[in-house]
């Protein structure tokens, strides 16, 4: 279940209490590859080649930590465009920050800001299923 609310600065942050993308949102920021990705992509969409540089990742772990986290919704495929005969795919994460409040056997609440341009493409992929 989510939960959207408005702050006073007209900024929307989502509350995430659905325990399967609450486990995935704590892996992926755990994992450092996939960490990595989604800091490069949270504020501009990139081609995994500028991920790979920006970030000095290795190119095979990128591309498969890229597809886990398209999969999972945590990054979009935002755009792509044939450069010298070859489709490059820009990729953009789904939100802009994650905050994580673990409350020990109490409660685990993960709060997030959105990119909205990101999770309309993600909308607009669910609706061509």
């Amino acid at each position: 279940m989510y939960l959207y609310f408005e702050t006073q600065d007209r900024d929307y942050k989502l509350i995430i209490d659905s325990g399967k993308l609450q486990s995935r949102l704590m892996y992926a920021l755990s994992d450092l590859h996939m960490h990595k990705i989604l800091q490069s992509t949270s504020l501009y969409d990139k081609p995994a080649i500028d991920i790979i540089h920006e970030q000095e990742l290795p190119y095979s772990t990128t591309y498969k930590k890229i597809a886990e986290l398209v999969k999972w919704g945590l990054l979009v495929t935002y755009k792509s465009e044939i450069i010298e005969g070859k489709r490059v795919a820009y990729y953009k994460s789904t939100f802009r920050s994650i905050k994580v409040n673990f409350e020990g056997a109490l409660d685990t609440k993960v709060e997030t800001e959105p990119n909205e341009d990101a999770l309309e493409r993600l909308t607009l992929r669910f609706y061509d299923l």
